[in-house]
C-alpha cells in the first residue's frame, strides 16, 4: 500500500511539473521594443497560458527597479493591453507576465523620449 501511495504521489508531482513547464512555454510577449514616454503604456501583444497579470518595472538592464503599474490579462492572446503608468523615470522598462505568482515571461521595453 505504501508503495502505491508513493508511486501515486510521484506521478502527481511529475504531472504538475510537466504542466508548469508547458505553461511557461506558452507565455510570451510579441515583438515590441519601444514605447512612448507618456500616459498609459500599451503592450501590443502578450500570450498567457492562464489568467494573470502584467507588471511593469523600472529596469537598468540587469535589475528590476520600482513597480510602475499592473494590469490583468486573460488566458490566451491579449492585444493592446493598457497599463496605467503615469511616469517613466528610466529609459528602459521591463514588462513581466505573472500567472499564479510565478514569472513566466519578460520583455525589455525602451522608452522613446
Amino acid at each position: 500500500m505504501l508503495k502505491q501511495t508513493t508511486l501515486a504521489a510521484l506521478a502527481l508531482t511529475a504531472t504538475f511539473a510537466a504542466a508548469t513547464s508547458a505553461s511557461a512555454a506558452d507565455a510570451y510577449f510579441g515583438v515590441q521594443n519601444a514605447v512612448k514616454d507618456s500616459g498609459d503604456l500599451t503592450i501590443g501583444y502578450v500570450n498567457s497560458p492562464a489568467d494573470g497579470v502584467i507588471e511593469v518595472y523600472d529596469f537598468d538592464g540587469s535589475v528590476k527597479g520600482r513597480l510602475l503599474g499592473t494590469e490583468t490579462v486573460k488566458a490566451g492572446g491579449n492585444i493592446n493591453t493598457e497599463v496605467d503608468v503615469t511616469n517613466y523615470p528610466a529609459s528602459k522598462l521591463i514588462a513581466v507576465l505573472k500567472v499564479g505568482g510565478q514569472e513566466l515571461a519578460t520583455k525589455t521595453l525602451y522608452v522613446n523620449n
